[in-house]
């Protein structure tokens, strides 16, 4: 697989911005991640971002975003739970930009975790576990339990279906952070609030962004104690 990254300016720049601690290398798995993925989607139908220009920005830009508004992601060495991972997205990608960090991809579908171990594997990710599970089975486990210093989820269920799920699996002052569209936060944002006041939780959302090129505003729902 090659390693030579020629990007977009927009796209490189976007990138830049993140303060990945080794870009050079950082884009260079991530060029071959991108070209396992292609060639196993051929086979699994694992994404339907077949666009390089696509996966640059929808995959890897919008699952870097979490360190603009989260920055200890950058820096402490955390251990992250990453619900309803599919093909690795975000865990994959900020395992390969964040050494420091631990992550575990929970995904209960076996093509997507077989995908995930030979990708992390071929990478040479040793800081990413893959486990095949939903995530009310491993919370129900006790090696689980308050075993996550942050949960992360993205593009899967709702905040208070996840928050129910995994309650278990979070250590005590830990955090939530959930990938969502602006629309899909003033609805899960009001209904987390208040099915989940006598938590101790309390929960926010971040200003919204555009990912580059127009392609999709996001924001973060996220918890507090």
């Amino acid at each position: 697989m090659g390693t030579n990254v020629t990007l977009p300016a927009e796209i490189e720049e976007a990138l830049h911005s993140f303060n990945i601690p080794d870009m050079p290398s950082f884009l260079a798995t991530m060029e071959n991640f991108r070209l396992f993925l292609t060639e196993e989607n051929e086979k699994y139908n694992l994404t339907r971002l077949t666009d390089p220009d696509e996966f640059w920005i929808k995959h890897v830009i919008d699952s870097l975003y979490a360190v603009k508004f989260f920055p200890e992601l950058k820096s402490a060495s955390l251990k992250i739970a990453d619900i309803g991972a599919g093909a690795g997205f975000p865990s994959l990608v900020l395992a390969a930009a964040f050494p420091s960090l631990k992550l575990t991809a929970v995904e209960s579908s076996h093509k997507k975790t077989d995908f995930m171990r030979r990708a992390s594997g071929l990478l040479k990710l040793k800081n990413m576990a893959v486990a095949t599970a939903r995530a009310r089975e491993i919370s129900a486990k006790q090696e689980w339990r308050n075993s996550f210093e942050i949960i992360t989820a993205r593009a899967v269920s709702s905040c208070w279906e996840i928050f129910c799920e995994t309650r278990p699996m979070l250590k005590k002052n830990g955090k939530y952070i959930f990938y969502k569209t602006p629309r899909q936060a003033e609805t899960e944002l009001c209904e987390i609030r208040n099915l989940s006041k006598i938590s101790g939780f309390k929960w926010d959302c971040t200003e919204n962004f555009s990912l580059p090129r127009d392609l999709g505003e996001r924001t973060f729902i996220f918890s507090h104690c």
